[in-house]
């Protein structure tokens, strides 16, 4: 009898031990990557006092979360950062290197991304598949949505297939021919009351009482010390409702409202036990608000404040669908950071005006120089041809005069970028960015506390620091253990760690190092 309850209690011990190693090792059946544009790795910790604990916290305190990400090339624009965080790849991989170039195969047209030379929106610049192609063509594959705020976000982001949804110019949800010939009836009906517009309003009143911020400086936001909303003021008409619509958290109010929907159609399909739902969400507001009014400001302090609970709701909306977190995975990361931009601006323009007048001093009067721009100087190929000159030996006669210029830190010619591994950092960081078929002739990086000159803002990205590539990365659910890891990761890294996660291949060009913390775990 002794041996018989032995007997049992073993193979009881067996099925629960065999259970709880399927439970540990079931692949999540939803996807949810949110990227922030433009926030600050630093960010969470620093406004910690004021968000609950079912947003931000809740990712951060029950996630595993990577407080040394950065993005490992210079310069950060926001669609190469993108590009990376979708595809595994660094630009010099995946060829987004920059949001217009000159094509030199087609007389120096201006080629600009995701759009052909009509205008009209293109996946034709993509050239590696992104991590929701690889899904979408996997043995897991289910409903893969990508929304933004921005079109060329929501593109980088989703590839070449798929769904894919952004916010146009007069407020309405969009796509393009590339992906369907026309949205979804539900979301026609949505543009059709002008739905977006319902989230604007026509003061931006803080959530918070004026003395609870940690931020000081303020400009249109309206804020009191005690919270009293004037009667009334909302009344007014709007004049430009789809600006005010991208420049507050109302933006982000709009793209939670369609998310939530997504997942409410996701789960209503019928799908077989081995299928993956993925949802991108790519918020670019923050980045405009951070732009218009500062990383500094009340007014970028108030909307991750709104965002937070933009968040909660998501979460709680997904607990209510999957009551274990193993079913699903989120991942929160953001595109790059941000600075404050001051007086020691560079003048990209006078930067321009000034080398072609040195090399046409050096070789004859002519057109020298084509551009400058987003740390990439495009040298008149077709004018050094007509003089019989090397290519090589006035891309580094102007990369030595540039080196002179206030503000600059460092350069490099597209033949040294070719021709051998940079042993500098910022070398590094600029051979990771280049392309060669869409890249300049010269690339440079700024001092510390430069920036490209932008009238239209106050704050701007693109330097080789860590303020510009420091960025959070979280993962949170599909049986993922919580906790703080200090080593440093690639953004590279986000698409490979999240592919093996979901039990599919990496994508095809992705070069970046599986996070083996989240293997272990």
């Amino acid at each position: 009898m002794q041996d018989i309850m032995r007997n049992m209690h073993r193979l009881f011990v067996s099925i629960v031990a065999l259970c709880a190693l399927n439970i540990a090792t079931a692949q999540p059946k939803l996807a949810i990557n949110i990227v922030v544009s433009s926030m600050k790795a630093t960010d969470i910790e620093r406004y910690s006092i004021n968000f609950s604990q079912e947003g931000f916290m809740r990712l951060y305190n029950g996630g595993a979360s990577f407080t040394e990400c950065y993005t490992d090339f210079v310069p950060t624009s926001s669609q190469m950062c993108l590009a990376t965080i979708a595809t595994g790849a660094q630009p010099s991989m995946h060829g987004i290197a920059s949001t217009q170039w000159h094509d030199r195969t087609a007389g120096n047209a201006i080629i600009h991304l995701c759009q052909d030379s009509k205008g009209n929106y293109t996946t034709d610049h993509f050239t590696a598949p992104t991590l929701a192609q690889t899904l979408a063509t996997s043995e897991r594959a289910g409903r893969v949505v990508t929304i933004a705020h921005n079109a060329s976000s929501a593109m980088i982001l989703a590839g070449k297939q798929n769904e894919c949804y952004w916010i146009d110019s007069i407020g309405n949800w969009s796509t393009a021919n590339c992906y369907a010939k026309s949205i979804p009836d539900w979301l026609n009906a949505q543009n059709e009351i002008s739905f977006n517009r319902s989230y604007v309003r026509n003061t931006w009143f803080g959530k918070l009482s004026k003395s609870r911020y940690i931020n000081t400086r303020a400009t249109d936001i309206a804020i009191y010390d005690i919270y009293s909303k004037p009667k009334n003021s909302d009344k007014k008409p709007i004049p430009n409702w789809v600006n005010t619509l991208m420049t507050t958290p109302a933006a982000n109010n709009a793209i939670f409202t369609l998310a939530k929907k997504i997942v409410d159609q996701m789960v209503a399909d019928k799908r077989n036990d081995d299928y993956c739902d993925m949802l991108t969400i790519c918020l670019d507001a923050p980045r405009e608000i951070a732009q218009k009014y500062g990383p500094d400001s009340i007014e970028y302090e108030d909307m991750l404040y709104c965002l937070d609970a933009n968040i909660a709701e998501l979460m709680a909306h997904i607990d209510a669908i999957f009551p274990r977190q193993s079913d699903y995975l989120i991942t929160l990361t953001s595109d790059r950071g941000i600075g404050q931009i001051n007086p020691k601006d560079f003048n990209t323009q006078q930067a321009e005006v000034i080398l072609n007048a040195f090399l046409s001093a050096q070789y004859g009067q002519g057109k020298w120089v084509l551009s400058c721009n987003n740390g990439s100087i495009y040298l008149n190929r077709d004018q050094i041809y007509s003089k019989k000159l090397s290519i090589a030996q006035v891309q580094n006669e102007a990369a030595t005069f540039v080196m002179q210029f206030r503000g600059i830190a460092n350069t490099a010619t597209a033949t040294a970028l070719q021709g051998g591994i940079m042993s500098s950092s910022t070398a590094r960081l600029m051979q990771n960015a280049f392309y060669p078929r869409r890249c300049g002739d010269i690339l440079y990086c700024l001092q510390p506390d430069y920036y490209q000159i932008d009238e239209q803002y106050v704050a701007q990205s693109g330097s080789p620091y860590n303020h510009d590539r420091h960025i959070p990365l979280i993962f949170y659910g599909a049986g993922i253990e919580s906790g703080k890891i200090e080593r440093k990761v690639s953004s590279s890294a986000i698409a490979v760690s999240t592919a093996a996660m979901l039990g599919i291949t990496r994508p095809n060009c992705a070069d970046g190092d599986m996070i083996y913390e989240l293997k272990h775990r």
